[in-house]
C-alpha cells in the first residue's frame, strides 16, 4: 500500500472517531465534560482566578487567557496583579480579597466564548492539487484498486461548497478576509487602507461582510462597472462616477457592570479626598468617570456610501432590519447606483450651464463697468481743453484790455508781457497736433485703457 493511501485510511479513520464522538467528551475527565459545555458560574470563576494562574485556567476550561480575564473583569471580579503567583512562591502574595456577592449576578451562568483555531485558506494550487477521489482513479503503487478504500471518508457536500465558495471568492474581497481574520480584538476592528475594503465590525461578523461584498462585486462586474483603489479603500465605479462605501456593524446599548478597576479607582479618588480636606496632599481635580452605559456588537451590519454619494435624493445606508438582510438588497443598490449616477451627470451638466450663465453675466457687468470708466476718462479730458480754450479766450480779452493803457508801469508791462506768452503756451497745448500726441501717450481711444491717476488727463 502506497503511503499516500495509508495517509487516506488514518485520516478516515480519525474522521470516523470524531463522528462517534462527537462532543469528544469521552476522552475528558468529569472536570474537563463540565468546562467542555461552556459556561460557568461566578462564583467558580472568581474561587478558579484566585486558585491557580490564569493560563491554567484557560487551558483546562479550553479557552484563552485573555478572553476568561475579560470575563472576570465584565463580571465585576477582582484579578491579582502581575507577579502574584511569583509572590506566592515565597509567601509574599497579595491576600485573596472577598467575593464581592452580587444576587443578581451569581444566580446567572456566563458562555465561556469558544476559542479561535487559526486555519490556513485553501490557496488555489492547493484546490488544483490532486485529491483522493481523482487518485482512485488509477490503483495504487501496491496493486490495489483504489477506486473505493473501505473505511475511507466521503468528502461532506457543505465543506466541498464551502471551499468551492473561498476558491471562487474575489480576490479583492479575500484580501479584506485576510485583514479580518488577523484581527483578535472581539470588539471592532477598523479594516480599509489602499487594496481592502472598509469595514468596522468584529471578526465573526467579518465572515458575513465578505460574503456581502463578494456578493456586490460581483454584481458591480456584471454591470460593467469596476472597483476603484483608493487610499481608504476601494470605491465603485458607475458609469465613470466613483463612490466609496463601508460597512459597519451596529451597536447595542446595554448597563455598565461596573469593574474592580473603576471601584479601586473611585476607592483611590475618595481616599485622596479624604486626606486633601485634612490638609494632606491635593484633592483630584475631577472624579474617575464610570459610564452609565457600554455599547455593545449586536452582529447586525450596516453599509453605507459615502457622503459624495448623497446626490439627486439618491438612498445612502442600507443595513438588517427585522424583515430584511443585507445580502438580499444588493440588487436594490445596484439600481440606486445607476440613478444615482445619472443624478450625478445631470447634476454636473446643470451646475456647468449655471456656471456658463454666470460667466457670461460677469463678462457683461465687467464690459459695461469697462465702457463707463473709459467715456469717463475722455469725458474728462474733453472738460480739460474746453477749461483750456475758456482760458485762452479769458486771456486774449485781458491782454486787449491792458494793451490800450497809457503810460503804463514797468512791472505792469512785464505782466503783460508775461501773459502774452502764457497765452502762447496755452495755444501750443490746444492745437490738433498737441492734443494728438497727448491722446497717444494716454492711449485714450483704447477699449481697455486705464488711467491710475486723473492728473495725467490735464
Amino acid at each position: 500500500m502506497g503511503a499516500r493511501q495509508r495517509e487516506f485510511l488514518i485520516g478516515g479513520h480519525n474522521l470516523m472517531n470524531q463522528a462517534s464522538d462527537p462532543t469528544g467528551l469521552a476522552a475528558l475527565s468529569a472536570n474537563d465534560a463540565a468546562s467542555a459545555i461552556g459556561t460557568i458560574r461566578r462564583r467558580d470563576l472568581f474561587d478558579r482566578v484566585w486558585s491557580k494562574p490564569m493560563t491554567t485556567n484557560a487551558a483546562e476550561l479550553n479557552v484563552s487567557a485573555a478572553t476568561l480575564a475579560s470575563l472576570a473583569r465584565s463580571l465585576g471580579l477582582p484579578l491579582p496583579q502581575a507577579g502574584h503567583w511569583m509572590k506566592k512562591e515565597v509567601g509574599k502574595e497579595q491576600p485573596t480579597p472577598e467575593f464581592p456577592a452580587d444576587p443578581r449576578l451569581d444566580e446567572k451562568t456566563y458562555p465561556l466564548p469558544k476559542p479561535r483555531v487559526r486555519t490556513s485558506r485553501p490557496t488555489l494550487a492547493k484546490m488544483e492539487a490532486p485529491s483522493p477521489p481523482k487518485f482512485a482513479k488509477s490503483p495504487d503503487s501496491d496493486g490495489l484498486p483504489a477506486a473505493k478504500v473501505a473505511g475511507a471518508p466521503e468528502i461532506d457536500s457543505t465543506v466541498a461548497v464551502a471551499l468551492e465558495s473561498e476558491a471562487a471568492e474575489h480576490k479583492k474581497v479575500s484580501s479584506t478576509r485576510i485583514a479580518i481574520q488577523k484581527s483578535r480584538s472581539p470588539d471592532r476592528a477598523m479594516i480599509g487602507g489602499k487594496g481592502k475594503f472598509r469595514l468596522l465590525v468584529t471578526p465573526k461578523s467579518g465572515e458575513r461582510a465578505c460574503s456581502i461584498l463578494d456578493k456586490l462585486v460581483a454584481a458591480v462586474e456584471a454591470k460593467g462597472w469596476s472597483l476603484d483603489s483608493t487610499e481608504q479603500g476601494y470605491a465603485i465605479v458607475a458609469d465613470g462616477e466613483t463612490v466609496g462605501l463601508m460597512i459597519e456593524e451596529k451597536l447595542d446599548r446595554v448597563p455598565h457592570v461596573v469593574t474592580a478597576a473603576e471601584l479601586k479607582e473611585k476607592a483611590e479618588h475618595d481616599r485622596k479626598c479624604a486626606l486633601a480636606d485634612r490638609g494632606i496632599g491635593y484633592r483630584p481635580w475631577r472624579e474617575p468617570p464610570i459610564p452609565e452605559y457600554d455599547y455593545v456588537p449586536n452582529g447586525e451590519l450596516v453599509l453605507k456610501f459615502d457622503r459624495e454619494y448623497d446626490a439627486g435624493g439618491a438612498r445612502r445606508t442600507y443595513s438588517d432590519g427585522k424583515r430584511q438582510r443585507l445580502e438580499d438588497l444588493v440588487p436594490a443598490m445596484i439600481d440606486t447606483l445607476e440613478e444615482w449616477a445619472i443624478s450625478v451627470k445631470r447634476r454636473r451638466e446643470e451646475r456647468a450651464e449655471q456656471k456658463r450663465q454666470w460667466e457670461e453675466q460677469d463678462r457683461k457687468r465687467k464690459d459695461i463697468e469697462r465702457q463707463v470708466r473709459v467715456e469717463g476718462y475722455r469725458i474728462t479730458f474733453l472738460q480739460r481743453q474746453v477749461e483750456r480754450k475758456r482760458e485762452i479766450d479769458g486771456l486774449a480779452g485781458l491782454i486787449d484790455l491792458w494793451s490800450e493803457a497809457a503810460d503804463p508801469d514797468p512791472k505792469f508791462v512785464e505782466l503783460l508781457e508775461f501773459a502774452r506768452l502764457y497765452q502762447k503756451r496755452l495755444e501750443a497745448k490746444l492745437s490738433p497736433d498737441a492734443v494728438a500726441k497727448r491722446i497717444a501717450d494716454l492711449k485714450l481711444m483704447d477699449d481697455d485703457v486705464y488711467i491710475y491717476d486723473a492728473k495725467r488727463l490735464d
